[in-house]
């Protein structure tokens, strides 16, 4: 019976063990800790630099925030030397000393207002005038 069991214990193991290798596929790439970087740049920088999260507070307590350069960041709070003065849905605004930037989260997407739907007018039938 022990020489059953010590196999599918033994497959358990590995399976387990190959689980744990599997990148969560949910988490921002990030640069291998091995891997030399350019310049002598922070590889959680240069993997995931800008604007990657808005959580906004509508209602209720709290401020809203966002993830900028992988670093959780509320409104009014600093990034560098620039404060967070505003965050929107999609962007958000950071001031400096002399002049502001907007960081977007998605910076090739607009939002367009839709169209209104114009009614079409029934077909009519051509082969039989009445």
């Amino acid at each position: 019976m022990a020489n059953r069991t010590f196999p599918i214990c033994a497959l358990a193991i590995l399976h387990t063990a190959a689980l744990a290798q599997v990148p969560d596929p949910t988490r921002p790439a990030t640069l291998s800790a091995t891997a030399p970087t350019p310049g002598g740049v922070d590889p959680t920088l240069a993997a995931g630099s800008g604007l990657q999260a808005v959580i906004l507070k509508r209602h209720g307590g709290g401020k809203s925030a966002a993830v900028i350069d992988g670093r959780y960041v509320e409104l009014g709070g600093k990034v560098g030397e620039r404060r967070v003065r505003k965050i929107t849905e999609n962007s958000v605004v950071l001031q400096g000393e002399r002049d502001a930037e907007v960081l977007k989260l998605i910076p090739a997407a607009e939002k367009i207002a839709p169209r209104k739907a114009t009614a079409k007018k029934p077909p009519t039938n051509r082969a039989n005038p009445g």
